[in-house]
C-alpha cells in the first residue's frame, strides 16, 4: 500500500508534464502530437486541460489564473478576484455555523469552522493577489499593449476595479464579523491576524495604486494630445511636400513657436587683456560711486582675571558600599566567624535600604575581587541546586580575620 497522499500523487503527475504545461501556457494552446499525446491525456484526467478547436487544447481557466498570479503575468482586461463574493460566502458560513451550534450539531459546527477559516484565508489571498497584479500593471505602464488608446482603455478598466475594491474595504462592516467570531478563539485569531489587522494596509496600498493609475491616465491624455499634433503636422507635410518654415526674423512680430522654448541666457563683459577695452573700462569705473571711508571699531583691551582654583567634587559613597566596607573591617579584626545575615539584621541604620539577597551577592562579589589581597577569611554556607547542575544555593556567608 502506498504511503503517498493524493496531493503528492497529483504534483508528481504534474511534474511529468511540465514541458507540455509550459508550452500550452506561453502559446495559449497546444496541438496534440504523438510526442505529447500521453501528457495531454494525463492533464485531461487531472482536469488541467480542456479541448479547443482543430485538435488543440488549452489550460483550464482556474489553472491558468493560478499561473498568472504566481508568475505576475500581465493580462488584457483581467477580471480579477471576486472579493465581494468571498465576503458573501463568509457571511453565509457564519450563519450556518451559528445554527449548527444552537442545534447541538458538533460535527457540522467543526466542518463549518474549517470552511470559515478557509474563506478568511481566501479573502486575504485574493486581495493580496489583486495587489500583485495591479503593481505589475502600474510598474510596466501596461506594456502588453502598444498604442496610447489601448493603454488608456486598460487604465480605465483597472482603475474601475481598484476603486470598487477600495470602496468595498472602506464600507464593509468588519466589526460584525469580529463579534460573531468572538466566541471561538481560533476563528477570532484567524480573522484578526489574516484579515482584520491587514485591511488598513491593503486599503492604503490600493489607494496608492489608484492614485498612480489616475496620474497615468493624465499622462496618457497629454501624450495623446502631443501625438495628435504630430500626426496633424505629418499630414500637413504629406499634403504640402514643398513646404518649408519661414525664417523667424522675416516677420514683423516673432511667431508663437519662438516663445515655446526657454531663451538662452547670454552675458558679455569687456576683455581686460585687450587695449581696445580701456575706454570701456574707464567708463565703467566712472559710474562706480565713491565708497565711504571704512571705520574700524576696535575692541577695548581686556583685563587679566586671576583664575580660581579648580573645584573638587567629592562623590559620596553609596550606602551599600559603606556597609560592605564596614562588615569586612569588622571581620578582619574578629577572632570568630561573623554571619553576614546576622550583621545585616543588627545594623539597620546601614542596611535598611539594601535587600538581603543583594547584600549577600555583593559580599560574595567583593570577596572574589579583593579576597586574596584582603585581610579577612571568607566562607560560604551553600549546597548544590537540586535541579540545575553546577549551580549552588547560598544561605549565608561568614567572615573573620585572616588565618581562621
Amino acid at each position: 500500500m502506498s504511503n503517498h497522499t493524493a496531493v503528492e500523487i497529483f504534483l508528481s503527475r504534474l511534474f511529468k508534464c511540465a514541458g507540455t504545461v509550459s508550452s500550452t501556457y506561453y502559446n495559449t494552446r497546444i496541438v496534440k502530437t504523438d510526442e505529447n499525446a500521453s501528457d495531454i491525456e494525463l492533464l485531461r484526467q487531472i482536469r488541467l486541460l480542456s479541448p479547443d478547436i482543430r485538435d488543440t487544447f488549452q489550460l483550464r481557466s482556474s489553472f491558468r489564473q493560478f499561473l498568472n498570479i504566481a508568475l505576475s503575468t500581465e493580462r488584457l482586461f483581467a477580471i480579477g478576484a471576486n472579493v465581494g463574493g468571498y465576503f458573501s460566502s463568509l457571511e453565509k458560513l457564519l450563519a450556518e455555523h451559528s445554527l449548527a451550534i444552537q442545534d447541538g450539531r458538533d460535527a457540522s459546527a467543526e466542518q463549518y469552522e474549517m470552511a470559515i477559516r478557509e474563506a478568511i484565508s481566501d479573502i486575504a489571498d485574493s486581495i493580496d493577489d489583486e495587489l500583485t497584479i495591479l503593481h505589475a500593471m502600474v510598474a510596466t505602464k501596461f506594456a502588453a499593449v502598444s498604442t496610447i488608446a489601448e493603454k488608456r482603455r486598460q487604465n480605465l478598466h483597472y482603475q474601475d476595479r481598484t476603486s470598487k475594491l477600495v470602496s468595498l474595504l472602506e464600507n464593509f462592516h468588519f466589526a460584525d464579523f469580529a463579534d460573531q467570531l468572538s466566541g471561538n478563539e481560533d476563528l477570532a485569531l484567524s480573522f484578526r491576524a489574516l484579515l482584520e489587522d491587514r485591511i488598513p494596509t491593503f486599503r492604503e496600498k490600493l489607494k496608492t495604486v489608484l492614485h498612480q493609475l489616475q496620474q497615468y491616465l493624465f499622462e496618457f491624455r497629454k501624450i495623446e494630445d502631443r501625438a495628435r499634433l504630430v500626426r496633424s503636422f505629418a499630414l500637413h507635410l504629406n499634403r504640402n511636400p514643398d513646404w518649408t518654415p519661414k525664417n523667424w526674423d522675416e516677420a514683423a512680430t516673432p511667431p508663437e513657436w519662438v516663445g515655446l522654448a526657454a531663451p538662452m541666457a547670454l552675458a558679455s563683459h569687456p576683455d581686460v587683456a585687450q587695449p581696445e577695452s580701456e575706454d570701456v573700462l574707464r567708463e565703467i569705473a566712472g559710474t562706480i560711486p565713491a565708497s565711504a571711508e571704512m571705520r574700524i571699531e576696535r575692541r577695548p583691551a581686556g583685563q587679566l582675571v586671576e583664575e580660581t582654583s579648580e573645584t573638587v567634587l567629592v562623590v559620596a559613597q553609596s550606602p551599600l558600599k559603606k556597609a560592605v566596607r564596614a562588615f569586612f573591617m569588622e571581620a578582619a579584626e574578629s577572632p570568630e566567624w561573623i554571619s553576614a545575615r546576622r550583621w545585616w539584621l543588627e545594623h539597620p541604620s546601614m542596611t535598611s535600604s539594601i535587600g538581603e539577597d543583594v547584600w549577600l551577592l555583593r559580599l560574595v562579589s567583593e570577596d572574589e575581587r579583593e579576597g586574596r589581597a584582603g585581610s579577612w577569611s571568607f566562607r560560604r554556607v551553600e549546597h548544590p541546586h537540586p535541579v540545575f547542575d553546577g549551580n549552588v544555593l547560598i544561605h549565608d556567608v561568614l567572615a573573620a580575620r585572616k588565618g581562621l
